[in-house]
């Protein structure tokens, strides 16, 4: 199996779309590997959040491979920081996916 394989990690606003996590299920990652990261009181992620919860899952010896973002959320229509999560990905090396429904 894949259980020798390095616990893959993934990051998506807490008001990002379901679809997040339901491709994890779907890919084998798992519902357990997408970290929630918090959004402001506006629907937005917190950028410097998204970077203490990569650096800590580092320090957990996981593997950080992607950021997922929002450009639109379903309920409130926000759109993430996308420049500062770019900055961030670039930084750690991570995939950065932008989803948009608006």
């Amino acid at each position: 199996g894949l259980s020798g394989m390095p616990k893959l990690i993934l990051f998506t606003s807490e008001e990002s779309h379901y679809s997040v996590s339901k491709a994890a299920a779907f890919l084998g990652i798992g519902t357990k590997n997408v970290c929630t990261v918090p959004a402001d009181d506006r629907g937005k992620m917190i950028p410097e959040e998204l970077e203490k919860l990569v650096q800590q899952a580092k320090n957990e010896g996981r593997v950080p491979f992607m950021v997922s973002a929002t450009a639109g959320t379903t309920v409130l229509g926000a759109f993430d920081p996308l420049e500062e999560i770019a900055d961030i990905c670039e930084r750690h090396g991570l995939w950065f996916h932008v989803d948009a429904c608006w």
